[in-house]
């Protein structure tokens, strides 16, 4: 069974870059690219779960947290001006890509999918949500007060910078979470690996492609074929928002 989901893994790995090589000489919009590339595998993987309660838990976590987690992040980063994104629908706000939030809804959707099925192994067939879901659901609604509110009031109030924004949203969580669960934190050095090497190809073609751009000022930005890409990126989102999102997941939705 483990040579199976190794092979299966693998398996899903060379799809994205397959898929990133064709995105590269298609050169389709942004939307079309999140389709191509990162819909089929998401997919696939949460098909693998034959618990249907892990799939409704996931679901549903995915759902509310790209409605309600992801646009006031994605707004503060806007403001910013922290990263944008090749968009062809209505913005909310007129700073909020639609697209960003489908991008949003398949890396929880699938980054929870990989970890109950390869490390988890998707043991608890009787999981229900947990009485904690209301807690998370509660802090999302706070969050959005907040950030809607001094959006309305003084946008410079919501306007952080790419660290300052990072601090919030990914290191504190990190440090709580994982000051309660530090065993948690083994479990999900395979999946911000996995989930590392995907993120990095797709944005570096989607760079190259003018679907991702980052306009703003980074502490190390390095240039690759006349753009700019920030080392704060992949310090920042690749190695710290995985860990977060399992974590998250584990705390709050999980009776496990």
């Amino acid at each position: 069974m483990k040579k199976i989901k190794k092979a299966q893994g693998a398996l899903l790995l060379l799809y994205v870059f397959l898929a990133c090589l064709l995105v590269y000489f298609i050169k389709p919009l942004y939307f079309y690219s999140i389709l191509i590339v990162l819909l089929p595998p998401a997919t696939i993987n949460f098909i693998w779960l034959k618990n249907k309660n892990s799939r409704r838990n996931i679901l549903i976590f995915s759902l509310l947290s790209a409605l309600f987690f992801a646009p006031p992040v994605e707004l503060v980063s806007r403001l910013a001006n922290v990263w944008d994104v090749q968009s062809i629908f209505y913005r909310p706000f007129g700073y909020i890509p639609l697209e960003n939030m489908l991008f949003a809804f398949l890396n929880f959707f699938w980054v929870l999918s990989f970890y109950k099925y390869f490390i988890k192994r998707d043991e608890n067939k009787n999981a229900k949500i947990s009485p904690r879901f209301k807690y998370l659901l509660l802090l999302y609604g706070l969050l959005n007060i907040l950030v809607y509110s001094f959006y309305f009031y003084d946008k410079n109030l919501v306007s952080f910078n790419y660290w300052l924004m990072a601090i919030i949203v990914l290191f504190i969580p990190f440090v709580l979470i994982f000051s309660w669960r530090p065993k948690l934190l083994k479990k999900t050095i395979i999946p911000t690996i996995f989930f590392a090497l995907v993120f990095f190809v797709y944005e570096i073609v989607s760079l190259l492609i003018g679907s991702w751009w980052w306009p703003g000022d980074y502490l190390w930005p390095i240039t690759i074929a006349g753009h700019i890409f920030p080392l704060d990126d992949v310090l920042i989102w690749y190695f710290l928002s995985t860990p977060v999102l399992i974590g998250a997941y584990e705390v709050f939705v999980d009776e496990g």
